[in-house]
């Protein structure tokens, strides 16, 4: 069985998804990319939120600064998010639409305020990976990330 090499992806607003992200990275001693927006998304949350709907509804794919130089390298690729109007936002998609995962196992997780898990349906519309369960990103702990990753 080959060697696993891992890459997490994320989008994060607040933080919360951040602060996940860095935890699985390490965990899996994988790398880390960060989906930043060619624009940044407002800090206030009632203006950030109505951005958020208004991508969603026309079915955006907001511009991302950067890229991955060669995501062949990566057998295993985590996507984390915050919940953003019952889905992913928009920016994931982008991500998903760049870059082909075939032959990649890819999980996901969300951070949400208590909408659970959303967005799964939307990126495994898009993903040519082997979408694995998503798991709430909430509280998770280096032992959670180990069993979901089958580490």
């Amino acid at each position: 069985m080959p060697e696993r090499k891992f890459l997490t992806v994320f989008f994060s607003w607040g933080g919360h998804t951040r602060k996940t992200a860095k935890m699985i990275a390490k965990t899996t001693s994988g790398d880390l990319f960060e989906l930043k927006p060619e624009k940044a998304y407002s800090k206030i949350y009632p203006i950030c939120a109505a951005q958020a709907k208004k991508e969603r509804d026309k079915d955006t794919r907001p511009p991302y600064v950067g890229g991955i130089a060669d995501i062949s390298q990566y057998t295993d690729i985590v996507i984390g998010y915050p919940a953003w109007w019952y889905t992913c936002p928009m920016i994931v998609l982008s991500f998903l639409e760049q870059y082909d995962l075939t032959g990649k196992n890819v999980y996901i997780f969300n951070t949400h305020g208590g909408s659970g898990s959303v967005g799964t349906d939307d990126i495994k519309k898009l993903c040519k990976g082997n979408v694995h369960k998503s798991i709430d990103g909430n509280h998770l702990t280096e032992a959670d990330v180990r069993e979901w990753l089958n580490l």
